[in-house]
């Protein structure tokens, strides 16, 4: 697991899901955006207070209402102070465009909220689309 940004921090693989009780004690985190095709893996242990699974793999398979979503979520999340994981079983850089979609929505420029995730614990290159983060960007303007 690392820190992301905030309240926000990101990991891949199966030791979390299946030690989720433990994990969260230690650390005191309290939701999940989990990514993973097909059905969500089980977190063993008392259920995160916040939980939103997406039937999705990486990035690409994003749609805008997928980024809105979860940038929305992670918002809500972060307002009423709970700390959140970003999981994904194919490893933690898979939901390093979940960040950038909360940080746009908060009001990040494009390419400002690139450049934050090319950055620790990420490190560029960050292989992205950014025309498809332009076509975000003018979604979340028109909802404002």
């Amino acid at each position: 697991m690392t820190w992301v940004h905030d309240q926000i921090y990101a990991a891949g693989g199966e030791h979390i899901p299946n030690n989720w009780q433990t994990f969260a004690d230690q650390t005191g985190i309290s939701a999940i955006i989990h990514l993973r095709n097909m059905a969500p893996v089980q977190f063993r242990g008392l259920p995160a207070k916040a939980f939103l699974w997406l039937n999705l793999g990486d990035e690409s398979q994003t749609t805008v209402n997928d980024r809105l979503l979860v940038a929305q979520f992670l918002e809500m999340c972060l307002q009423n102070k709970l700390s959140v994981l970003l999981h994904s079983d194919h490893g933690r850089h898979r939901v390093r465009w979940i960040v950038v979609a909360y940080l746009i929505l908060t009001g990040r420029s494009v390419r400002g909220a690139i450049r934050e995730v090319e950055e620790r614990p990420w490190l560029a290159p960050y292989h992205t689309r950014v025309d498809s983060w332009q076509s975000f960007f003018e979604h979340v303007k028109k909802l404002a």
